[in-house]
């Protein structure tokens, strides 16, 4: 982070090899989710939701930081079907069983407690969460592996608020993990 607070900033025209990976990753799961109103929690500056709203009927991407809020501001200016949410992810202003998918990427370590249970209350019977995030291993970058989730930790997690593993992905320093809510 800089000590500008800019950190959520990014270059949008140099697309990183997660995002590469990630961009194939979704192609077997575009069409499902061009048909549906998803979210994009813990959003950062945007760079997942640019990717997640060119699919979207409707993407809300949701974020606590004014910084994120303002970079997405910034880095999502004309796209019609994003709208930018500035709220905590344990307590958000959705419906209960209102949306179809969620997305969080690189965030479940970062999380108050009561997250997933919040995933399963704005999801529909039959919706898709998608977690991109760090393999609990060593990396030349990213956060402490100390802090960060194993895949199996997340599954069990999932698991108890009552949603099934339906994909699991490589994304090289990254795992896709998709479960669809009971």
């Amino acid at each position: 982070m800089d000590n500008g607070g800019n950190m959520h900033m990014h270059n949008f025209l140099k697309v990183t090899e997660v995002e590469k990976q990630f961009i194939d990753a979704i192609k077997d799961d575009k069409e499902y989710i061009s048909l549906l109103d998803g979210i994009d929690l813990g959003a950062g500056g945007g760079r997942f939701s640019r990717i997640l709203g060119g699919y979207a009927k409707n993407l809300y991407c949701v974020d606590v930081s004014d910084n994120a809020i303002a970079a997405m501001n910034t880095n999502l200016a004309g796209l019609e079907n994003i709208k930018i949410i500035k709220a905590p992810r344990d307590r958000l202003p959705f419906k209960d069983s209102s949306m179809d998918f969620v997305f969080a990427a690189n965030s479940f370590h970062d999380v108050p407690l009561g997250y997933e249970s919040e995933i399963g209350r704005v999801l529909k019977k039959n919706g898709k969460f998608i977690d991109l995030d760090w393999k609990k291993e060593e990396t030349a970058f990213g956060p402490p592996v100390k802090i960060r989730f194993s895949e199996e930790d997340v599954i069990e997690k999932m698991e108890k608020q009552r949603f099934n593993l339906i994909k699991k992905q490589n994304i090289g320093t990254h795992y896709m993990l998709t479960f669809s809510k009971m």
